[in-house]
């Protein structure tokens, strides 16, 4: 009787057990879900200014540019530009000239 009695017990540990890990990989997934907005109704989504650049060269470029690249463009122009940014904050001296060019 009493190796039943020490069974049930370990089995109700080990269903305790088994819940704590459930919940500890599930806290676990959400935490690594994406965060999502919520929904407002009637609100406007305020489109990038970049995506005009990004469709206006394109166009005047001649070139076809699938939807699903455009979010990986305007990732690259905006690092781009980022970088563009921190060059030409850098303050030159008036005598600053152009590197010579050499060639072999």
């Amino acid at each position: 009787m009493k190796s039943r009695v020490k069974v049930k017990s370990r089995s109700k540990s080990n269903a305790a057990r088994a819940k704590s890990k459930a919940s500890a990989r599930s806290k676990a997934r959400k935490a690594r879900a994406p965060i999502r907005r919520a929904k407002v109704p009637g609100a406007m989504k305020v489109p990038d200014p970049l995506d005009a650049h990004i469709l206006a060269a394109t166009g005047a470029l001649g070139l076809k540019v699938e939807k699903s690249w455009l979010r990986a463009v305007r990732g690259n122009l905006r690092v781009t530009l980022d970088q563009a940014a921190i060059v030409s904050e850098f303050p030159l001296p008036d005598d600053a000239e152009p590197a010579p060019v050499f060639r072999a």
